[in-house]
């Protein structure tokens, strides 16, 4: 994102910390309640501990 400040950059969906627009960003997309919600995670690490963490919600 181009002409961005550090205000527009979002957290990391697991440590919070701003996600850039490096190579290890990282979005998951889906729907909940008919409307699209995307979670932002500032590395691979993040996003699979994030799905480790939610992976006991999900059906079975």
């Amino acid at each position: 994102m181009t002409g961005s400040s550090d205000e527009d950059t979002p957290a990391c969906q697991a440590c919070e910390k701003p996600v850039t627009q490096n190579g290890e960003r990282r979005v998951v997309s889906v729907v909940e309640n008919g409307e699209a919600v995307h979670y932002e995670f500032c590395s691979v690490d993040c996003r699979e501990s994030w799905d480790d963490s939610t992976s006991r919600y999900s059906n079975n």
